[in-house]
């Protein structure tokens, strides 16, 4: 595996555990960092989703070129 492989895989990794993140801020369950105890925050929800999403944008370009 390449360097440029691994470093691709990782960064998919990471932007699904950012999705995971996100489904568990809008479900309620996950309350780290946050002022308030109660209820789904969504709008930690939607920047763990951009997150995930720039991960992903980030993984495409890391991933070796095929000729």
């Amino acid at each position: 595996m390449t360097r440029s492989q691994s470093v691709s895989v990782a960064l998919g990794a990471l932007g699904v555990v950012f999705i995971v993140v996100a489904a568990l801020y809008a479900l309620g369950v996950l309350q780290i960092l946050t002022s308030s105890t109660s209820g789904p925050h969504y709008k930690h929800a939607v920047l763990f989703v951009v997150l995930a999403v720039a991960s992903f944008v980030a993984a495409n370009f890391a991933r070796p070129k095929t000729a």
